[in-house]
């Protein structure tokens, strides 16, 4: 016996070899379907009201955890700076680490760098030290002094 639990209309309607992974859905592509469908009903049978504000509760759940993921993001993010300028004129070793050679392709020996956190910046989402004149991400940091 086959069975076709689990499996989407996608499973059935493009082949493998074509499927392409996508964005994931957001609260707009989830709002855009809502009103779809209330357009496309029937309305001699309208939707249940259960099931609409089964809908809408699940509507409001992925806006609510969309800001606690942000505010997380943001706090970690604070949470880097405000430990890195913690080092500030205090002697850091950091290792960072080696990249691919381009003759061998293998990986090089992580670097180590020692000296004195001059300043703390905030690039790319994460704390950076500056040791001399050398930008050092924080969370390469092993020894500090």
């Amino acid at each position: 016996m086959v069975s076709n639990v689990g499996r989407s209309l996608d499973d059935f309607s493009i082949p493998t070899s074509q499927r392409v992974a996508g964005p994931e859905l957001d609260q707009q592509d989830f709002l855009k379907l809502m009103v779809e469908q209330l357009r496309g009903q029937n309305p001699l049978q309208p939707q249940d009201n259960n099931q609409f504000f089964s809908q809408m509760t699940q509507f409001q759940t992925l806006d609510a955890m969309q800001s606690i993921s942000k505010a997380i993001s943001t706090l970690v993010e604070l949470s880097g700076l405000a430990n890195a300028s913690a080092l500030i004129g205090r002697s850091v070793t950091a290792e960072i680490p080696g990249g691919e050679d381009p003759e061998t392709g293998l990986l090089r020996d992580p670097e180590l760098v020692e000296g004195v956190v001059d300043r703390v910046s905030f690039e790319a989402g994460q704390a950076v030290m500056h040791i001399g004149d050398r930008p050092v991400p924080f969370a390469y940091a092993v020894e500090v002094a």
